[in-house]
């Protein structure tokens, strides 16, 4: 087990995602202060913004992420950028003063790159045009690999409205296939 800063969102980075957040919470100010200083890491796992009340429900699965770019933004707050590096499962978690919350977690194994078969072609397809459509997202991705059904099912699972128990059990596998026909069958629907 390790422990992990954990910065809760209503959406989630995966691994080899990127997202371009603003900090301006002071618990979350420290959290990528800290992080900076010692070239270290923190946790985004979904959360549940909606309820009412207390500290919103977490999943328990999640991304490590990593800093890769930061500035201060027109507005005065920070803006960061991170890229997702390692999945885990969150064992127990503890909040500090601030609000800020520490999570013990166990390490899972990223979800390994499998070839993109042409029956699910249309997924990378419709990845691209999305690309296009919102170009602060695309961006992010000097280098797409839409031939990897791996990575294109979680670039989806980023986009996508998910809560934090559809996360759970579409992230918890060993590989991306429960996802992947999550995808198909989300996709076939519309």
């Amino acid at each position: 087990m390790q422990s992990i800063m954990l910065f809760p969102l209503s959406s989630i980075v995966m691994p080899e995602g990127k997202m371009a957040l603003r900090i301006f919470e002071p618990r979350y100010q420290r959290m990528v202060a800290e992080c900076m200083k010692s070239d270290a890491s923190f946790g985004m796992c979904l959360s549940d913004l909606h309820t009412g009340g207390g500290e919103p429900p977490l999943s328990q699965f999640g991304t490590q992420v990593k800093i890769v770019d930061f500035e201060r933004l027109k507005d005065g707050m920070l803006g960061i950028t991170v890229v997702g590096t390692q999945r885990f499962r969150i064992d127990s978690i503890e909040v500090e003063s601030d609000g800020l919350r520490i999570a013990q977690v166990e390490w899972q194994t990223n979800w390994p790159m499998q070839e993109m078969v042409q029956g699910d072609a249309y997924l990378a397809e419709r990845l691209q045009e999305i690309y296009q459509e919102i170009p602060q997202v695309g961006q992010l991705y000097p280098h797409c690999f839409f031939d990897d059904a791996c990575w294109v099912t979680q670039r989806w699972l980023e986009l996508m409205p998910l809560t934090y128990e559809q996360f759970d059990q579409l992230s918890r596998h060993d590989d991306c296939q429960i996802a992947l026909s999550y995808l198909r069958f989300a996709m076939n629907d519309e």
